[in-house]
């Protein structure tokens, strides 16, 4: 792939964010991470090749409400959500207010992988 990836990790659990980035930097991605949503919407920038990884339970807010804020300020951040409630409503909602994708914990890549793939189709050779 050509151009740089870039992700922000917006989850409260330290280990799941290493875990997601060590996944991510395997494929050639750099990621940074925040445990706080206010933190995390700290280290977003509006770049074309940017996704980011937003938990739903954070400790100063959910991800769900802060997605129509975060799609209409950086409209070309690709949004996964990962929760370990996922559910149909929540997977509604999601999709409703601009996630790309909904990923259900425990993260694997075999989950991972194919929402990373949809959105960047040759990050794979």
């Amino acid at each position: 792939m050509g151009s740089k990836i870039d992700a922000v990790i917006i989850d409260d659990e330290i280990d799941i964010c290493i875990l997601l980035s060590g996944m991510l930097k395997q494929y050639g991605i750099t990621a940074r991470y925040a445990t706080s949503l206010r933190e995390g919407l700290e280290k977003l920038s509006n770049s074309p090749n940017l996704i980011l990884f937003l938990d739903n339970s954070l400790p100063d807010g959910y991800g769900l409400d802060s997605l129509i804020h975060i799609r209409e300020k950086f409209p070309e951040v690709k949004v996964i959500m990962i929760s370990a409630y996922d559910g149909d409503t929540e997977r509604k909602i999601a999709a409703e207010r601009g996630a790309i994708h909904f990923v259900g914990k425990p993260l694997t890549r075999a989950l991972i992988l194919p929402a990373i793939k949809s959105i960047f189709p040759d990050i794979i050779n």
